[in-house]
Protein backbone atom coordinates (compact mmCIF):
# COMPACT_ATOMS: atom_id res chain seq x y z
CA UNK A 1 0.00 0.00 0.00
CA UNK A 2 1.20 3.59 -1.09
CA UNK A 3 2.12 5.98 1.60
CA UNK A 4 -1.12 8.57 2.36
CA UNK A 5 -0.88 12.14 3.61
CA UNK A 6 -3.57 13.23 5.49
CA UNK A 7 -5.30 16.38 5.65
CA UNK A 8 -7.44 17.47 8.28
CA UNK A 9 -10.05 20.31 8.89
CA UNK A 10 -11.69 20.14 11.99
CA UNK A 11 -15.45 21.78 12.83
CA UNK A 12 -15.19 24.50 9.99
CA UNK A 13 -18.51 26.66 10.26
CA UNK A 14 -20.55 27.33 7.63
CA UNK A 15 -23.54 29.12 7.41
CA UNK A 16 -26.29 27.02 5.46
CA UNK A 17 -29.64 26.89 4.50
CA UNK A 18 -30.60 23.39 4.94
CA UNK A 19 -33.66 20.99 6.12
CA UNK A 20 -36.01 19.34 5.52
CA UNK A 21 -39.48 21.55 6.31
CA UNK A 22 -39.24 24.47 4.06
CA UNK A 23 -39.63 26.85 7.36
CA UNK A 24 -36.01 25.10 8.20
CA UNK A 25 -34.43 26.27 5.16
CA UNK A 26 -36.07 29.49 4.96
CA UNK A 27 -33.69 30.88 7.53
CA UNK A 28 -29.91 29.91 7.72
CA UNK A 29 -28.35 28.04 10.26
CA UNK A 30 -25.08 26.96 11.05
CA UNK A 31 -23.44 23.77 10.33
CA UNK A 32 -19.69 22.32 11.25
CA UNK A 33 -17.54 20.53 8.88
CA UNK A 34 -14.63 18.31 9.13
CA UNK A 35 -12.60 16.86 5.95
CA UNK A 36 -10.06 14.05 6.40
CA UNK A 37 -8.64 14.16 2.46
CA UNK A 38 -6.26 10.91 2.13
CA UNK A 39 -3.46 12.31 -0.75
CA UNK A 40 -1.08 9.27 -1.89
CA UNK A 41 2.52 9.60 -1.80
CA UNK A 42 3.74 12.45 -0.12
CA UNK A 43 6.83 13.88 -1.01
CA UNK A 44 9.66 14.12 1.90
CA UNK A 45 8.55 17.34 3.00
CA UNK A 46 11.87 18.35 4.12
CA UNK A 47 13.27 18.71 0.83
CA UNK A 48 10.02 19.85 -0.69
CA UNK A 49 8.43 22.11 1.65
CA UNK A 50 6.44 24.36 -0.63
CA UNK A 51 2.40 24.61 -0.91
CA UNK A 52 2.41 22.52 -4.26
CA UNK A 53 3.71 19.21 -2.51
CA UNK A 54 0.52 19.20 -1.01
CA UNK A 55 -3.24 20.80 -1.28
CA UNK A 56 -3.90 24.47 0.23
CA UNK A 57 -6.22 23.68 3.28
CA UNK A 58 -7.89 27.26 2.31
CA UNK A 59 -9.14 25.97 -1.01
CA UNK A 60 -11.29 23.51 1.26
CA UNK A 61 -11.96 26.31 3.69
CA UNK A 62 -13.33 28.60 0.98
CA UNK A 63 -15.48 26.21 -0.71
CA UNK A 64 -17.04 25.11 2.75
CA UNK A 65 -17.60 28.94 3.86
CA UNK A 66 -18.39 30.70 0.53
CA UNK A 67 -18.97 27.99 -2.24
CA UNK A 68 -21.48 25.49 -0.62
CA UNK A 69 -24.40 26.64 -3.49
CA UNK A 70 -28.11 25.90 -3.51
CA UNK A 71 -29.60 25.18 -0.49
CA UNK A 72 -30.66 21.73 0.79
CA UNK A 73 -32.71 19.60 1.92
CA UNK A 74 -29.97 16.70 3.49
CA UNK A 75 -27.05 17.27 5.92
CA UNK A 76 -26.12 14.31 3.38
CA UNK A 77 -26.18 16.49 0.54
CA UNK A 78 -23.98 18.96 1.69
CA UNK A 79 -21.21 16.29 2.47
CA UNK A 80 -21.36 15.16 -0.63
CA UNK A 81 -21.00 18.79 -2.48
CA UNK A 82 -17.85 19.00 -0.13
CA UNK A 83 -16.00 15.46 -0.78
CA UNK A 84 -16.78 16.13 -4.51
CA UNK A 85 -14.66 19.59 -4.19
CA UNK A 86 -12.19 17.68 -1.98
CA UNK A 87 -11.58 14.98 -4.58
CA UNK A 88 -11.70 17.07 -7.50
CA UNK A 89 -8.31 19.05 -5.68
CA UNK A 90 -6.02 16.78 -6.85
CA UNK A 91 -5.04 13.75 -9.18
CA UNK A 92 -2.66 12.33 -5.78
CA UNK A 93 -6.66 12.48 -3.59
CA UNK A 94 -7.67 8.84 -2.77
CA UNK A 95 -10.44 8.98 -0.54
CA UNK A 96 -12.57 11.65 1.73
CA UNK A 97 -14.27 11.56 4.86
CA UNK A 98 -16.64 14.58 5.47
CA UNK A 99 -18.83 15.08 8.32
CA UNK A 100 -21.55 17.28 9.13
CA UNK A 101 -22.84 18.36 12.32
CA UNK A 102 -25.90 20.55 12.56
CA UNK A 103 -26.27 21.37 16.15
CA UNK A 104 -29.57 23.41 15.86
CA UNK A 105 -32.00 20.49 14.96
CA UNK A 106 -32.46 18.91 18.31
CA UNK A 107 -33.87 21.01 21.32
CA UNK A 108 -31.76 19.91 23.88
CA UNK A 109 -27.95 18.51 24.20
CA UNK A 110 -26.31 17.04 21.31
CA UNK A 111 -26.60 17.41 17.75
CA UNK A 112 -27.15 15.38 14.45
CA UNK A 113 -24.17 14.35 12.46
CA UNK A 114 -23.52 12.83 9.24
CA UNK A 115 -20.28 11.04 7.71
CA UNK A 116 -19.45 10.53 4.42
CA UNK A 117 -16.46 8.72 3.08
CA UNK A 118 -16.20 8.36 -0.75
CA UNK A 119 -13.06 6.76 -2.87
CA UNK A 120 -11.56 7.19 -6.20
Amino acid sequence: MADLHIIRIDDAKAIVRVGVPEPERAAPQEVRISVALALADPPHYAAHDRIGATIDYDRILHFIRDDLGEPAHLIETLADRVAGHCLALSPRARWVEVSVKKPSVLSGDGLVAVTLRREK
